[in-house]
């Protein structure tokens, strides 16, 4: 009973602010209440007791809740931030929807259940897509409308893939002989989790949708729905280790296919003007580092590819929260209008330099713990992954430079600016903190994640 109150608490609060919505403070406080509530529920249920509920079976792993704190504490930013800055109506209401799913797919153990629930969840963002500020702002552009559906059909070709892959998987561990199966396998679930995690080159729906849809939108896909996602791939390759172990030429696409996707979205990323753009492509050049990660199926590169989904969260809502704060202040995201900016929004330019810097792999930020494991099994198995690895974080840097430079030059600022709300500063100032404490002492996370990767 206590896993399934955890599931229904947010759901419920969901519902609560949603009848509250004309109320904002009430919402406010309300929603902050269920993820206390969930927070305490976390920290209070048994680990490693599973239990059976209507055929499905539950249970919590240290890891398990390790990522379900990360998700309430990374939804929960985006709603306050969302709320503060008026980026819709019902950001609470849909932030409370998508972690009570995602805590659901934490506690199931079945991965196909998972993978269908990931389309639920993937779904649900699209009300924060239709979701529409306080400000009568009119219709919705149908740029947006276009960037939702370009998104909704890219969330149902995944499932079609996740699906059918996982199947064509399980028949294979049944009749091994079946030696087409794996390769099979392994190519639609790569295909699925591509398209659900925007990873290149299936990442054509996600610098529109982030373009065209607010900062909170594109956060909630970020953290709980990609998070989600990477961490579902990590439980199937170790689960399922023949997925690799049987398929060698898979595993060296799939290793040299990330290495080329990260120079890709690198190279995308420099040639993009308007920010919010650049944060999708940024968002895909660190998950091609993960995929990597967990391409190389060993355990100390597993475990440097959870610590990285961890870092993922953190570092792109930290970028997304400064992005939304820029645009809220300022009303432009494009850097040809920003010049300067930094001098009169000082918390979010080192809001938006430590988010970088830590994508980057840069120390001392969260990043680097990450990053480090990865270049040395790149040399080990050989200079050029080493070298692809090396070069793409160059040009991601390059691209980074070009995109916030301007924003620090002492240059007289012409566009119109107000000053962001506390609330929000101080949500930056605590993200800036996390990835600094998790690039100064990694050693607690890397303990906890290293027991799941089997290391």
């Amino acid at each position: 009973m206590a896993y399934l109150l955890l599931i229904c608490l947010p759901l419920a609060g969901a519902l609560y602010t949603l009848l509250l919505s004309r109320h904002r403070q009430l919402v406010l406080w309300s929603g902050g209440m269920v993820l206390i509530l969930g927070g305490y529920l976390l920290v209070r249920l048994p680990l490693e007791q599973p239990v059976r509920l209507l055929g499905a079976l539950l249970a919590l792993t240290p890891t398990d809740r390790l990522f379900a704190g990360l998700f309430l504490l990374l939804v929960g930013i985006v709603m306050v931030a969302a709320h503060v800055l008026h980026q819709g109506e019902l950001p609470i209401p849909i932030g409370l929807v998508i972690l009570g799913v995602t805590w659901a797919m934490l506690l199931l153990d079945d991965p196909l259940a998972i993978s269908l629930l990931l389309q639920v969840v993937g779904l649900t963002a699209l009300l924060a897509m239709v979701d529409r500020p306080h400000e009568p702002v009119g219709l919705l552009p149908p740029s947006a409308l276009m960037a939702g559906l370009k998104y909704l059909v890219m969330m149902a070709f995944s499932g079609f893939c996740l699906v059918p892959g996982l199947l064509i998987l399980n028949r294979y561990l049944e009749w091994p002989q079946q030696a087409a199966d794996v390769r099979l396998a392994l190519g639609l679930l790569v295909v699925g989790f591509g398209l659900g995690t925007a990873v290149v080159p299936f990442h054509l729906w996600f610098p529109d949708l982030a373009g065209h849809t607010s900062t909170a939108v594109t956060a909630l896909l970020v953290s709980p729905v990609q998070g989600m996602g990477l961490l579902l791939l990590a439980r199937i390759l170790t689960r399922f280790p023949e997925l690799l172990r049987n398929n060698p030429a898979g595993q060296l696409w799939l290793a040299g296919g990330s290495v080329g996707a990260a120079i890709a979205a690198a190279l995308l990323a420099a040639g993009q003007d308007r920010l919010k753009r650049l944060a999708a492509y940024a968002s895909s050049f660190d998950i091609a580092f993960i995929l990597y990660a967990f391409a190389l199926a060993g355990p100390r590169s597993m475990q440097a590819g959870l610590f990285l989904t961890v870092h993922h969260g953190l570092a792109l809502v930290l970028l997304l929260i400064c992005l939304g704060a820029l645009e809220w202040s300022t009303g432009r995201d494009d850097m040809a209008g920003l010049v300067g900016i930094g001098h009169r929004l000082p918390m979010v330019a080192a809001g938006l330099l430590v988010s970088a810097l830590s994508l980057a792999g840069v120390p001392p930020w969260g990043g680097f713990p990450g990053r480090w494991p990865l270049y040395q099994e790149a040399l080990a198995q050989g200079w050029p992954y080493l070298a692809g690895l090396l070069l793409a974080t160059a040009l991601f840097l390059l691209a980074l430079m070009r995109a916030f430079w301007p924003l620090f030059l002492p240059a007289e600022q012409t566009v119109p600016f107000r000053p962001v709300p506390w609330p929000v500063a101080a949500l930056i100032l605590l993200l800036i903190l996390g990835l600094l404490l998790l690039g100064l002492y990694p050693r607690p996370l890397l303990d906890v994640l290293g027991e799941a990767a089997g290391f």
